[in-house]
């Protein structure tokens, strides 16, 4: 990655974003699973992914949000802030696609904290079977030429708590407006290594990220992790099954049965829902995210340990898809660091189903 960062008075409308291919092998998907510690098993298990519904393993959702960072910050160079990402997945993307992602730039302004801000649009991912796969829009802040360096989000007035929402199913009205700490983050400090492994499964090598020398000059004085990251890894409660044995530590009821194969896999992924949800509906037990949207404040860095807080903003009544039936859910999550400092928050719809 170029260490030059773009300045925001060079920056034209319409500008497109430096495009990259990148291959979803197994290998990679193997890769980003192993950096994530997101042991979800449509995400890299080709035969469980098809008993959900699915064509093959797919793309995770924190894995098409890093290509959408690496994207960006490959376009601004390590003196860009992405403030905030949105995005919809429109359709899958599986083992072995030829991904390119693309994007341009919309329009270029300043914010009301006098930030330099350009809005990137268009930003996409195809492959030969779906030209439009996920799609996203973003803001960035960049660096001036008058020399003041490009300002994160401001974390200020930023969580809102929204309980107006209606015609929900019955289940899920006790939970509206309930917030309850999410599961499966570990308790044990990230690690420069854990960073690594990200920027390797996703080719991103932004400086910040890796580069120690480089990354002790900069604003934060230390490597950080992407903005998009996301670790369960070692230590995580979310095991999935990997783990399990570990003297002292709880077997779930399934092993105890005797379960194998995909009836052990659908029994152990219940701990990855009942994790990222503060509801799961009865009968759907599959979950495939829709949209997600996210806004940025400050980094994660080594040593940092975080804790998630979810909160239930809608669920509709249930539907019938390509996938299955079930129900749309929008569940936010607001990630703190052990300062209680704001890092992200993030907005996802997801579809929890039956096949």
């Amino acid at each position: 990655m170029d260490r030059h960062s773009i300045y925001w008075e060079d920056v034209e409308p319409g500008q497109p974003l430096a495009a990259f291919t990148y291959e979803l092998s197994l290998l990679r998907l193997v890769a980003f699973v192993r950096a994530s510690g997101l042991y979800d098993y449509v995400h890299f298990d080709g035969e469980y992914a098809r008993r959900a519904g699915a064509r093959d393993a797919f793309i995770s959702t924190p894995h098409v949000a890093g290509l959408f960072g690496r994207l960006l910050t490959d376009w601004s160079g390590p003196g860009g802030e992405i403030r905030s990402l949105s995005f919809s997945m429109r359709t899958q993307s599986c083992t072995n696609d030829m991904l390119e992602v693309t994007g341009r730039v919309g329009r270029c302004y300043r914010a009301e904290d006098g930030a330099y801000l350009v809005d990137l649009v268009d930003l996409n991912i195809g492959h030969a079977l779906a030209a439009q796969a996920p799609t996203a829009t973003a803001t960035m802040a960049l660096p001036s030429r008058s020399g003041e360096k490009a300002r994160p989000l401001n974390a200020t007035g930023s969580v809102q708590t929204d309980s107006s929402a209606t015609d929900l199913p019955d289940f899920a009205r006790p939970f509206l407006g309930k917030s309850r700490q999410a599961g499966g983050l570990p308790t044990r400090p990230l690690t420069k290594d854990e960073i690594h492994l990200w920027c390797e499964a996703l080719e991103d090598w932004n400086p910040l990220y890796w580069d120690e020398g480089y990354a002790a000059s900069s604003r934060h004085g230390s490597i950080t992790a992407p903005p998009t990251s996301m670790f369960f890894g070692a230590g995580s409660a979310a095991t999935l099954g990997v783990g399990y044995m570990k003297p002292g530590g709880h077997i779930p009821d399934a092993v105890r049965q005797g379960l194998t194969g995909i009836p052990l896999l659908q029994s152990l992924r219940q701990s990855l829902v009942q994790a990222g949800t503060l509801v799961s509906p009865p009968g759907c037990p599959e979950i495939a995210v829709v949209q997600a949207a996210s806004r940025f404040f400050i980094p994660l860095m080594p040593g940092d340990t975080a804790r998630i807080e979810l909160r239930m903003k809608h669920c509709g009544q249930k539907k019938k898809t390509k996938l299955g039936e079930g129900y749309f859910i929008t569940t936010e999550r607001l990630l703190y660091n052990q300062r209680a400092e704001l890092v992200r928050t993030q907005e996802f719809t997801v579809f929890h189903y039956q096949v």
